[in-house]
């Protein structure tokens, strides 16, 4: 650096006292044909050029070297600075005058040039900067991004601490991002002056950023528990039909066969038993539902991942349902196997419930598709629909399309059942995104 100063004080130097002097001995030799004007209009020259580089105060300099050299070389009586003619003392002033302004207008627009580069160059910092946090979502990422841009543009290391005030030196300076501060902008002192729109506008987007990150988490939370809200109540219905029916029926015929004043014969015993056994059966299979949307809407749940072929899925799903696998083995159509990725046992879970739906509601045979592509995994299940419905007292509200629809969204996918009356056709799908 100190070599760079005094590399820069001789160019100084050379330019305000060596220069003139080679202008003035250059036009010497064409004394007779040229007037001491012309030789002026070319000092001046040199002293816009000086002005321009090193400032008004060396071009000030440069424009007296410049008269007494021209006094003392083309101003009869030659090599004295007497003047005897007094037009060469206002052409002197004159030139004075004339050199003084140039340097002042010159430094004024250097410095008017110089202070629209700093301001295109902060405002294009702050452009860079709102547009990087724009599209980062994440606050440690914004942190580092702000960081480094601040380092490139500033040419000194700026660091951006997170958390409880950080110790600093002396040399450097803090600044706090938002109210109460929930992280530190660490710069070198001397930037505060000479930077400061560039900090404190990188310090009120980034309190601007934290708190519009807080308010998109606390959107997001809030949706979250209304979806809940709306799906416990959802919950509710279906277990207040679902169950209810199956105990009514065990209750009727268990009071029925506790009442000694009834007389019923063996056949009527036997109905009545199988009846509390055939609904016993259903609220088993309710609970055991229940038990499978609980584990599906658990929110500390975390999706365990893994490779898997669609043969084990297949096989898992129906060993769930094994009071009804039997049956849907007999009229189950499956492409061949297919390795996919995901929750094996949450995925048996949704698989044997569009299954059992199937058979439930609709009509053989059951096509089932597993695939995958570039993008997401599949599962669709087609059949007919069923010619006869289903008994009110057999009709469930959705269970099981609700223990689907919680598997998708812990996969970050979807599920959708779809119906064409055209084809007499229902289509249940359950994709999700590959990791």
């Amino acid at each position: 650096m100190a070599k760079l100063w005094t590399l820069r004080y001789v160019q100084e130097l050379a330019g305000t006292f060596l220069l003139p002097l080679v202008i003035i001995l250059l036009c010497l030799p064409l004394r007779d044909w040229i007037s001491p004007t012309d030789v002026a209009m070319l000092q001046l020259l040199w002293v816009a050029w000086q002005a321009q580089q090193y400032g008004w105060r060396w071009a000030s300099l440069t424009t007296l070297v410049s008269v007494l050299v021209l006094n003392w070389c083309f101003v009869p009586p030659y090599y004295t600075f007497d003047v005897h003619d007094a037009s060469f003392l206002i052409s002197f002033v004159v030139m004075v005058l004339l050199g003084l302004l140039i340097s002042l207008l010159s430094d004024r627009s250097k410095q008017q040039v110089k202070r629209l580069r700093y301001a295109m160059s902060q405002t294009r910092g702050m452009y860079m900067l709102a547009k990087g946090l724009g599209q980062r979502q994440d606050w440690q990422k914004q942190c580092a991004y702000t960081a480094k841009l601040l380092s490139r543009r500033l040419g000194a290391s700026v660091q951006l601490i997170a958390g409880p005030q950080p110790q600093v030196t002396t040399e450097q300076a803090l600044l706090a991002v938002g109210s109460p501060a929930v992280a530190w902008i660490v710069v070198p002192e001397c930037f505060l002056s000479s930077h400061p729109t560039l900090l404190h506008t990188a310090q009120s987007l980034l309190a601007q950023s934290y708190a519009r990150l807080e308010l998109s988490e606390k959107a997001q939370q809030d949706r979250v528990k209304a979806q809940l809200e709306q799906q416990k109540a959802m919950l509710l219905r279906s277990l207040s039909h679902d169950l209810r029916t199956p105990l009514a029926t065990i209750m009727g015929a268990s009071s029925m066969l506790a009442d000694p004043q009834l007389q019923l014969s063996t056949e009527q015993r036997q109905q009545q038993a199988h009846n509390i056994y055939q609904q016993s059966q259903i609220l088993n299979q309710h609970f055991e539902k229940v038990l499978e949307l609980s584990k599906a809407q658990l929110s500390t749940y975390r999706i365990q991942h893994c490779d898997f072929s669609s043969d084990d899925l297949v096989a898992g799903a129906l060993a769930r349902r094994g009071d009804q696998a039997a049956e849907l083995s007999t009229y189950l159509m499956c492409n061949a196997a297919t390795p996919l990725k995901g929750d094996l046992e949450l995925l048996e879970i949704a698989l044997a419930n569009m299954l059992e739906n199937a058979l439930r509601y609709g009509a053989a045979p059951f096509e089932l598709t597993i695939g995958q592509t570039a993008s997401h995994c599949f599962v669709r299940l087609s059949n007919g629909l069923k010619s006869v419905a289903p008994a009110a007292r057999d009709k469930g509200h959705g269970l099981g399309l609700n223990i689907c629809q919680a598997v998708a969204a812990l996969h970050q996918g979807k599920f959708e059942l779809h119906t064409d009356s055209t084809s007499e056709k229902v289509t249940a799908v359950l994709e999700w995104p590959l990791c």
